[in-house]
């Protein structure tokens, strides 16, 4: 008998998952694992998990690690796994955090199918995608006809309320890098704010909640931490170098970003981490 409240769908109605690769098996894959349940798992130590031989999707979340001399993105395993698995995979999707035309390099040079979907998944309490949602945003770049289909691989996971944005490869990786751009400044404003309490004597509780009852601010990234200050972990600090490095080999340095990284890294010089804040070029 069917218990109210408990959803019994009929077998006709539900869909197959594809046969889906997970490369990579940290925070990112998975989380991503929740979703495709039925997907394999590759590692950096071999196979964790191996039915098929064959997939439609290949999931790589792998580390993009930061040149320490330069605060380059390096890309070389994501590669890697673009190499080792490109005649065994239809559709590759990176959620790894790549440097901005590492998509339509890597598509160009092996002759696959790619695409990139920045990945939020926190790691924070109180994250608001701290755990998979059936309504879930997705965001795909790459062409056409290789984001339509991976689409439509999410879509069979996903239920119709899911939001699934489909742009270029560019403008999905320059989204990501921007997205972590948007909460640097954020984190740095606030830290500003409790600095003007701390030396003009208010108390930094007050004035930021006399500053969020404008309802053009928010309480996202408002927290200051007197014994933590500035922004660190391990997506922050790596992304922001790299995108600094990418703009300033365009000729294009960001000058309010750099004066941020320089400030973090002030501010945080007598914490005790193991974090690259920035470059040895820049010392």
């Amino acid at each position: 008998m069917k218990i109210l409240g408990k959803p019994e769908p009929d077998a006709d109605v539900l869909n197959s998952e594809p046969r889906v690769l997970l490369c990579g098996y940290g925070w990112v894959g998975q989380y991503c694992g929740k979703y495709f349940t039925d997907a394999d798992i590759y590692t950096s130590e071999g196979w964790k998990k191996q039915k098929q031989g064959h997939y439609d999707l290949a999931i790589i979340s792998t580390p993009t690690p930061m040149n320490p001399e330069t605060g380059q993105c390096d890309i070389s395993i994501v590669e890697s796994v673009v190499r080792k698995f490109k005649d065994r995979v239809d559709h590759f999707l990176i959620k790894s955090t790549v440097e901005i035309g590492t998509t339509d390099y890597l598509k160009d040079k092996y002759r696959v199918n790619i695409a990139m979907s920045p990945e939020y998944v926190g790691e924070t309490l109180g994250h608001p995608l701290l755990e998979p949602r059936r309504d879930a945003f997705q965001i795909i770049g790459g062409e056409d006809a290789t984001t339509e289909k991976i689409a439509s691989f999410w879509r069979t996971v996903l239920h119709a309320n899911a939001p699934i944005l489909i742009v270029s490869a560019v403008e999905a990786e320059i989204i990501k890098y921007c997205e972590n751009y948007w909460i640097t400044q954020r984190v740095d404003y606030w830290n500003d704010v409790y600095e003007v309490c701390k030396t003009l004597g208010g108390s930094f509780t007050r004035v930021r909640e006399g500053l969020v009852l404008d309802p053009r601010f928010s309480r996202t990234h408002s927290n200051v931490y007197p014994e933590n200050r500035g922004w660190s972990g391990k997506c922050l600090p790596k992304d922001m170098l790299a995108l600094a490095y990418k703009m300033q080999k365009f000729g294009k340095p960001l000058t309010t970003l750099e004066h941020m990284i320089k400030k973090n890294a002030e501010l945080r010089k007598n914490y005790k981490s193991k974090i690259k804040l920035i470059p040895d070029e820049w010392i």
